[in-house]
Protein backbone atom coordinates (compact mmCIF):
# COMPACT_ATOMS: atom_id res chain seq x y z
CA UNK A 1 0.00 0.00 0.00
CA UNK A 2 1.17 3.43 -1.13
CA UNK A 3 1.12 6.13 1.34
CA UNK A 4 2.79 8.83 -0.07
CA UNK A 5 1.12 8.73 -3.32
CA UNK A 6 -1.40 11.86 -2.47
CA UNK A 7 -0.19 14.35 0.13
CA UNK A 8 -1.82 14.20 3.60
CA UNK A 9 -3.63 17.48 3.55
CA UNK A 10 -5.76 16.12 0.12
CA UNK A 11 -6.38 13.03 1.94
CA UNK A 12 -7.73 14.46 5.13
CA UNK A 13 -9.82 16.92 3.15
CA UNK A 14 -11.24 13.52 1.03
CA UNK A 15 -11.90 11.79 4.34
CA UNK A 16 -13.84 14.87 6.15
CA UNK A 17 -16.16 15.05 2.95
CA UNK A 18 -17.06 11.33 3.45
CA UNK A 19 -17.21 11.60 6.98
CA UNK A 20 -19.83 14.20 6.45
CA UNK A 21 -21.56 12.65 3.77
CA UNK A 22 -22.30 10.04 5.53
CA UNK A 23 -23.45 12.06 8.80
CA UNK A 24 -25.86 14.09 6.35
CA UNK A 25 -27.28 10.04 5.01
CA UNK A 26 -27.72 8.99 8.17
CA UNK A 27 -29.31 11.95 9.91
CA UNK A 28 -31.44 12.21 6.61
CA UNK A 29 -32.60 8.80 6.94
CA UNK A 30 -33.49 8.83 10.56
CA UNK A 31 -35.42 12.05 9.92
CA UNK A 32 -37.13 10.83 7.19
CA UNK A 33 -37.75 7.17 8.80
CA UNK A 34 -39.57 9.23 11.92
CA UNK A 35 -42.01 11.16 9.80
CA UNK A 36 -43.56 8.12 8.06
CA UNK A 37 -44.05 6.75 11.35
CA UNK A 38 -45.70 9.86 12.68
CA UNK A 39 -47.56 9.89 9.43
CA UNK A 40 -48.51 5.99 9.05
CA UNK A 41 -47.25 3.70 11.76
CA UNK A 42 -44.21 1.52 12.28
CA UNK A 43 -45.80 -1.15 9.31
CA UNK A 44 -45.72 1.05 6.62
CA UNK A 45 -41.93 1.80 7.64
CA UNK A 46 -41.46 -2.02 7.37
CA UNK A 47 -43.16 -2.42 4.56
CA UNK A 48 -41.50 0.43 2.52
CA UNK A 49 -37.75 -0.97 3.63
CA UNK A 50 -38.44 -4.22 2.53
CA UNK A 51 -39.53 -3.48 -1.58
CA UNK A 52 -36.92 -0.78 -1.29
CA UNK A 53 -34.21 -3.64 -0.03
CA UNK A 54 -35.22 -6.12 -2.73
CA UNK A 55 -35.54 -3.42 -5.69
CA UNK A 56 -31.99 -2.63 -4.75
CA UNK A 57 -30.79 -6.63 -4.80
CA UNK A 58 -30.98 -6.87 -8.39
CA UNK A 59 -28.68 -3.53 -9.36
CA UNK A 60 -26.17 -4.76 -6.61
CA UNK A 61 -26.16 -8.27 -8.12
CA UNK A 62 -25.95 -7.05 -11.62
CA UNK A 63 -23.03 -4.55 -10.82
CA UNK A 64 -21.17 -7.35 -8.44
CA UNK A 65 -21.12 -9.76 -11.50
CA UNK A 66 -20.49 -7.20 -14.10
CA UNK A 67 -16.72 -7.28 -12.18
Amino acid sequence: MITDAVPLATRAKTQGMVDVSIAIAGATGGFSSDLVVSASGCPVLALTGGILALAVLPAIATSASSR
